[in-house]
This record gives C-alpha cells, sequence and structure tokens, in this order.
C-alpha cells in the first residue's frame, strides 16, 4: 500500500500543509470565478487541492481539470468514490441561481433546501464495479491520466472493502493512482478506517486530548474552529492583544479569525489542513494573513495559550 507523500514540492509550510477543498467550484456561470479561486491558490504556493464527482452540484472536478491545463505547478489532486454525481448538474445550477437571491431575502430557506437535499441524496455506493467506473470518470472530469489520491466518501460499516483495496491497488500498480484512504464530513470516531489516507472534521479546540496521524487530512477549520476563537478573544483582552500581534498591522483579530483558526490547526498537528471558501479575494486575504502568522517567533506561544483558553478546568494543557 502506498502512503501519500506530504512535502513532495516544498519546504514551505503553507504549500507542504495547507489544502484548497474544492466543494465550492462550480461550472455554468460560476466557472469564472472558480477558475480564479483555483489559479489564486496556485499563485499562494497552494498546491493539493480535494475535490470529489458530487462537488460543485457535479462539476468541480471539471472545472478543477480546466483550471489545472497549462500551469505548470507540480500539485497533488485528491478526489473521492462512493457518492455519484448529479444526473443533471446544469438543472440544478439554475435552479440554484433562483434560490439563492431568494435566501437573502426568506430566514431559513437555504437551511431547507439544504436539509432537503441532504434527505433526498443518494446513499454511498461502494460496489466495486461503481467505484470502478466512478474512478474511470473521475479521471476523464480531471484531464488526469492519474490522481494522488483516492478516498472512500463516507464509507460505512457493513460495505464490503476487501474488493476495493483489491481495485486500488491494480491502479497504483497500472500507476493511474498513487495512494487511497477514507473520509467523513464528521469526527474521526464516524470514520470507517481504510488505506493509508485518513480525511475528516478538524478535532474541536476543547478536546483534551487526539491523536491525529501526519497522513491524515483535517478539514472545517473555519465552519468550527473559527466561532471558538472569536468567542475566546471576547472573553480574554490579553489573549486577543497577544493574537493581534502575530496580524499584519491594522488587521482587526475579529475578521481574521479565520486565519488565525488555519494557524491553530497547523501549529497543533502535524496533518494536511483543508480550507474553502467562494470568494478568491478572502482566498488571498486569509493565506496572507496565514503567512505573516506563521512567519512570526510568536505563532506558537500564541497557540499555546490560545488552547490553554479553550481547555475545560482543570485539565491539562497539550504540548
Amino acid at each position: 500500500m502506498t502512503t501519500l507523500a506530504m512535502n513532495t514540492f516544498s519546504p514551505d509550510l503553507l504549500a507542504s500543509r495547507l489544502g484548497f477543498g474544492c466543494g465550492r467550484l462550480k461550472g455554468g456561470g460560476d466557472k469564472a470565478t472558480s477558475l480564479r479561486l483555483v489559479h489564486a491558490a496556485l499563485d499562494l504556493g497552494i498546491r493539493y487541492f480535494d475535490t470529489a464527482p458530487p462537488y460543485g452540484l457535479g462539476t468541480s472536478e471539471a472545472v478543477l481539470g480546466d483550471a489545472l491545463k497549462g500551469r505548470q505547478e507540480p500539485v497533488l489532486v485528491a478526489t473521492k468514490v462512493g457518492l455519484a454525481r448529479p444526473a443533471s448538474p446544469g438543472l440544478l445550477q439554475k435552479a440554484r441561481a433562483v434560490v439563492k437571491p431568494l435566501a437573502r431575502c426568506i430566514p431559513g430557506l437555504r437551511q431547507a433546501v439544504l436539509k432537503g437535499m441532504a434527505r433526498h441524496a443518494a446513499p454511498s455506493n461502494l460496489d466495486a464495479a461503481f467505484v470502478a467506473q466512478s474512478f474511470a470518470t473521475s479521471l476523464q472530469q480531471l484531464q488526469r491520466d492519474r490522481v494522488d489520491l483516492v478516498l472512500l466518501h463516507e464509507a460505512r460499516s457493513q460495505h464490503p472493502l476487501d474488493p476495493l483495496q483489491a481495485l486500488f491497488e491494480r491502479a497504483i500498480d497500472q500507476g493511474r493512482l498513487g495512494a487511497y484512504g477514507s473520509s467523513t464530513g464528521e469526527p474521526l470516531y464516524q470514520l470507517v478506517r481504510f488505506g493509508s489516507v485518513l480525511q475528516y472534521r478538524c478535532p474541536p479546540p476543547d478536546a483534551t486530548w487526539t491523536t491525529v496521524d501526519p497522513s491524515d487530512v483535517l478539514h472545517g477549520a473555519l465552519r468550527f474552529t473559527a466561532p471558538a476563537i472569536r468567542q475566546a478573544m471576547a472573553l480574554d483582552s490579553r489573549l486577543t492583544d497577544q493574537l493581534t500581534s502575530l496580524l499584519p498591522r491594522g488587521t482587526e483579530p475579529a475578521s481574521a479569525s479565520g486565519s488565525l483558526a488555519l494557524a491553530y490547526a497547523l501549529s497543533r498537528f502535524d496533518s494536511r489542513v483543508l480550507l474553502s471558501t467562494n470568494d478568491p479575494r478572502r482566498l488571498v486575504s486569509t493565506v496572507e494573513q496565514l503567512r505573516h502568522i506563521t512567519a512570526s517567533p510568536g505563532w506558537r506561544p500564541a497557540m499555546l495559550n490560545l488552547h490553554a483558553a479553550f481547555a475545560p478546568t482543570g485539565a491539562p494543557c497539550e504540548p
């Protein structure tokens, strides 16, 4: 079984540890912005891209393939198998265009639509024939002869995985695949372990102990850790001052909670960390702030103090 290299291209921390989650790359009227997102990520030094057949209403892989075409930077591309891509991405794009402006005016509409889509989403299909076809289609969509990583998408304990291991080992032998593993949108304990790479939700800041392997991939730091950082700063002015000192001059710390969350995850764990956004300008500002933070000699001491603020009373702080 092959292990995915984590520091293939550059000793730079962000190039070796930061990845871009491509769930918000979309085609249609959003394609131009999506292409700018990928190009901005490349220009910022990001070299790892995580996608999947259903991402971007079924268009993420194709958009990523177009965005990488003609670029000279060496990259790592990860995709997934198990969840089908939507049958009519164009129709879904049109429906989204109708719902999006309405959601700004009708409280709760967006969440209601997302819950409805989740209820009607097809369950994971990890039949070997389906997976083989999904993998072949992903290569076509990505316009690549090989991907560096393929992950099972929301595998369940009842799924027979031995045939998939044999399938992926053959793909490695054929030069079409670098490594394989398992992924979930949930925490690690809900992940079905498989292969050499595990992708799961970034452990919460108040976890008293967590073992994260360097080969793991974490997501959700912006969504779940950033709010906790804002709350910690609201309760401790000295911590706020210390975190502010890490940021570019004139940056409001509350507006930089996303970059602080990524800096916290990169300090606490040795694994790769994903970020995702649909705004190229936000991507640039977040990564530039993150680079400024991690270049500061006060970065790791500040992150230790931040973690101490999260620790339950009486609980030992992690090293």
